[in-house]
């Protein structure tokens, strides 16, 4: 079982939530928040925590909910003991591909994203499609940007090159934060970044696997 199932907390370093909350309490969003992966809820009570009650934004939480077991009710039972009501949180237990043609057909719109969910890159640039929904001026923060999470790294990589009204305005440890400059003249994840992601799964993937028995014969020596 993960460990933030037992423990509750946050699987993000002082540091990156350090940046993260710095970054919503100064931008003081009023629309729509989202997280995408949201583990047993730790960074989404923190992030609830930046507002008061009475003016805290909607917060919308999109998780197929089986990272651990019963962790649905783990979320919830977090968020109470933290004096937060779970009823105040729109849980959408579905893909993030799913999820977003709805949001998508309601033309929801939404002033802070933070993707934190599968970190394969077909997955993140499936996240990534969120954007669309962001408003201008709003940011995405996307967790483990780094070269040991390579599906993160290189599908935000991509993204940052085909946008270029996406600028990165902060960092911290493995946290990025991105905000929307301006409109998008076509969608943001077009049909050869889908080409880019499934060319690169695979050999990822094997990669992956490769790391993975080596460590396991090394431990064994």
């Amino acid at each position: 079982m993960r460990r933030c199932a037992t423990t509750l907390e946050a699987e993000m370093t002082a540091a990156e939530h350090e940046f993260l909350l710095h970054t919503i309490l100064h931008e003081r969003f009023r629309g729509k928040h989202l997280e995408i992966g949201t583990a047993a809820g730790g960074t989404l009570l923190r992030m609830m925590h930046c507002y008061e009650d009475a003016c805290r934004p909607d917060f919308v939480v999109v998780d197929p909910m089986k990272y651990f077991p019963d962790q649905l009710n783990t979320v919830r039972r977090n968020l109470r003991d933290h004096q937060l009501d779970p009823e105040r949180v729109d849980f959408r237990l579905q893909t993030s591909i799913d999820a977003f043609a709805e949001a998508a057909a309601r033309k929801e719109q939404f002033d802070f994203m933070l993707i934190d969910g599968c970190h394969k890159v077909m997955a993140v640039m499936q996240d990534l499609r969120w954007t669309r929904l962001l408003n201008v001026g709003g940011i995405v923060c996307l967790h483990d940007y780094t070269w040991q999470h390579k599906g993160v790294f290189l599908a935000v990589n991509r993204f940052l090159a085909s946008h270029p009204n996406y600028a990165v305005i902060g960092r911290a440890d493995s946290l990025i934060a991105i905000r929307k400059q301006r409109p998008s003249p076509h969608p943001e994840v077009t049909r050869a970044n889908h080409i880019y992601s499934m060319l690169l799964y695979l050999p990822l993937q094997v990669e992956r696997k490769i790391k993975k028995h080596s460590r396991a014969r090394r431990h064994a020596a």
